[in-house]
């Protein structure tokens, strides 16, 4: 029996996803209890031979082969109903891991009873866990994940939806909430709705700014041939219908500056330390490249961040370290 189960979903693309996400588990995975559970959902290129050969060299890699698309939260529940370990990890194939991501995800759950799901930061995701990155290439991309972990030991904030691209939970938890809603067919808000039963469970849902994951983003869905827009406007009626209300999720960019409100609420007391300055500038940037488009909530987002903006330099007149946004 394993500590952690890693369980990913692979449907060809193997290798622009699965292979380069496999490999960077087993590699940062070193002298770490794990085991890794691909569930393929009918791939119809090379992938299932690969893995089929992967898994006869690779002890603690278990695959299962479905014949058709059962979508990301069926085939998240097959892999679920596989594992063996106290502490899951639900991956998408376009991730790249890295050295201390799992310790990382699954030690605040261990910790911390009261904690229902972790996720960590990434490049590429749409709400507060993304953080700025300029490089072009996976490599430039990942060295600017590793200054912001540097930047963020120990750092953490709570949140009301993770996105599963990447997110970690108890077995515990998962037997109690229950499986992810496989009526949501091929994918989109399945994770919405399950932060949503974890909430009302009682559960915190914590973003670990110390663990970074490498998103390509929008591998999952390659060459599948699927709508993603369609699917989009279909499960989002799907989860309104669910709940018996209409969701209209906080901004991506809102969210930042709510996050930043944190960040200056904690150093309120005792000035900025360089390391919460460098974040607070990457998250501005974010801001402030989503301002939205009409002039009237462009003014209001701008009185805000005007703000947010005044009370930090009122902290930066008393820093331990600092630099100017």
């Amino acid at each position: 029996m394993a500590r952690t189960s890693i369980i990913i979903i692979s449907f060809n693309s193997l290798h622009e996803t699965t292979a380069p996400c496999l490999e960077s588990i087993f590699e940062a995975g070193a002298g770490e209890d794990f085991e890794v559970i691909v569930v393929d959902n009918g791939s119809s290129d090379e992938t299932v031979a690969w893995l089929k050969d992967l898994m006869g060299r690779e002890p603690r890699l278990k695959c299962i082969f479905n014949e058709h698309n059962r979508g990301f939260a069926g085939g998240n529940n097959d892999g679920v109903r596989a594992a063996s370990g106290e502490f899951l990890i639900l991956l998408n194939s376009d991730c790249i891991v890295s050295g201390g991501w799992m310790m990382g995800l699954t030690d605040p759950l261990a910790r911390d009873k009261r904690i229902g799901a972790t996720g960590p930061v990434s490049n590429m995701v749409g709400n507060e866990q993304r953080i700025f990155t300029s490089g072009s290439t996976v490599e430039e991309i990942q060295r600017e994940g590793f200054f912001w972990t540097s930047k963020s030991r120990g750092s953490s904030f709570e949140t009301e939806r993770l996105v599963f691209f990447c997110v970690t939970l108890r077995r515990a938890v998962f037997e109690q909430v229950g499986p992810l809603d496989e009526n949501f067919g091929m994918g989109f808000y399945e994770d919405d709705d399950y932060c949503i039963r974890l909430k009302r469970a009682g559960y915190r849902l914590l973003c670990m700014e110390d663990v970074f994951v490498y998103h390509r983003g929008g591998g999952s869905f390659d060459g599948s041939g699927i709508s993603t827009r369609k699917i989009m406007r279909e499960n989002r009626k799907k989860l309104e219908k669910k709940h018996g209300a209409a969701f209209d999720w906080t901004h991506p960019r809102d969210l930042h500056l709510r996050v930043v409100e944190g960040y200056l609420k904690d150093a309120s007391s005792g000035g900025l330390e360089e390391d919460v300055s460098y974040r607070i500038a990457s998250r501005l940037k974010i801001a402030e490249s989503l301002m939205p488009r009409g002039w009237v909530k462009r003014l209001l987002f701008q009185r805000k961040l005007g703000k947010l903006k005044d009370r930090l330099g009122s902290l930066e007149s008393n820093p331990r370290g600092g630099i100017a946004c």
